[in-house]
């Protein structure tokens, strides 16, 4: 048997590969149009970009991060929740404990949905770590909402049927190399099997239900625990196996410089009057003025992954010119040109004890704008903590210290 050369054979994986991304978008076209479109986020950023904030009761929430749980199986070295330098092992046991409860989700949508509500994400901790977690994707996509949960996918398998049947519309799933490094990082040797177990029964349901989505998206977060060459092993492992769909390459991680969190501290004094209790930026504090040799290997890996004929898209983020990474960890103070943070006027985030937060990351219990559990949210999102916040930002030029290396930020 002829067996074609190795170009004629990317060509066709990549032709594949296409044609698989077209049926997706058939099969959903709403979430794709919506994701790829942008919209209110960056119309917002360009618009505090030029000083013209929006009066207050006119703006509302497009989409919604649900911290559901704190508790999570895996200590990833570098999370800033349970990792090696992570503020969660602070909590008291009794916070720990605490779920966002279905009723009070459901009754969140409902206020939130007529007035333009379209996304929501779940997170943790590990998000399947919920008793009711299937209850609450279904609740949610039966409100006809986009809904995404991220998972670090080591519990994925015994859910990857309902899953399947409830018709999300995308998975994120955590990997950050293969076998050896994952383990590594994850500091557990079972995670990366299990992670696999799931994704192998994800793609079987897929194939038994007829169905292309969820949208399977492996997020590699590129750290100095893992580094480019891990990158380059994981890929080859997934390859020809049609277990996901894109995998998306974060080539800087969250991080800070220490004075930065120190500058956070004493501007929420000045403005809000908060003393003490902002712990959450110290989870995040690393020093990688010394990866500028690593940002351009990792440049090249991603441009070199990018052109091979694998069976599913490499996407690195930020979005930017590979000649530019090496800034990414040597300036701090560059912003990628975003100067105005969107998030507070467009994406809120409400944690497992009910609090309501203007960052996805820094939710210290000082800096709750409100309690769902004890109010309605829009009471909270146009009351008056939620506003003096939204002003602090803007005094602030958009930005605040701690902003600079927040995903939020730098994949936008």
């Amino acid at each position: 048997m002829c067996r074609l050369p190795p170009s004629r054979r990317a060509i066709l994986s990549k032709a594949a590969l296409y044609w698989r991304l077209f049926r997706g978008v058939v099969e959903n076209p709403r979430y794709f149009t919506f994701v790829l479109r942008g919209g209110v986020p960056d119309k917002m950023a360009r618009r505090l970009a030029k000083g013209e904030a929006p009066p207050t009761g006119t703006f509302y929430p497009v989409k919604l991060d649900l911290r559901i749980v704190y508790g999570c199986n895996l200590r990833c070295k570098m999370c800033g929740q349970w990792g090696d330098t992570g503020t969660y092992f602070s909590y008291e046991s009794t916070k720990l404990r605490r779920q966002l409860d279905l009723s009070v989700i459901e009754r969140v949508a409902d206020e939130l949905v007529p007035h333009g509500l379209r996304y929501v994400d779940l997170e943790g901790g590990e998000t399947f770590l919920h008793p009711q977690i299937m209850d609450i994707l279904r609740g949610l996509k039966s409100r006809g909402l986009f809904v995404k949960p991220v998972t670090n996918g080591t519990r994925l398998d015994r859910f990857a049927r309902e899953v399947v049947e409830s018709r999300i519309d995308a998975i994120h799933i955590s990997l950050d190399g293969d076998r050896e490094t994952n383990n590594l990082v994850r500091q557990a040797d079972w995670a990366y099997d299990r992670t696999m177990d799931g994704l192998r029964a994800l793609a079987e349901e897929r194939k038994r239900a007829g169905r292309r989505s969820p949208l399977v998206q492996i997020n590699f977060t590129m750290t100095r625990h893992n580094r480019h060459e891990s990158l380059r092993r994981l890929c080859d492992d997934l390859s020809g196996q049609g277990l996901a769909d894109v995998i998306s390459v974060k080539m800087s991680p969250i991080w800070m410089p220490q004075e930065k969190g120190k500058a956070y501290e004493e501007l929420m004094s000045r403005h809000l009057g908060i003393e003490g209790g902002l712990d959450s930026w110290k989870g995040f504090v690393e020093d990688y003025s010394d990866f500028e040799d690593q940002a351009r290997e990792i440049a090249s890996a991603v441009k070199q992954l990018k052109s091979k004929g694998y069976d599913f898209f490499v996407d690195g983020l930020p979005g930017i010119d590979p000649e530019d990474l090496p800034r990414m960890y040597t300036d701090y103070e560059w912003d990628l040109g975003r100067s105005h943070c969107p998030v507070p006027y467009v994406e809120p985030t409400i944690e497992a004890d009910g609090n309501v937060y203007p960052c996805n990351l820094f939710t210290d219990e000082p800096v709750s704008m409100g309690n769902v559990n004890e109010q309605p949210f829009l009471d909270i999102w146009f009351g008056e903590k939620f506003e003096a916040f939204r002003s602090m930002l803007r005094q602030e030029g958009g930005l605040l210290p701690i902003c600079n290396r927040c995903c939020q930020l730098t994949e936008s």
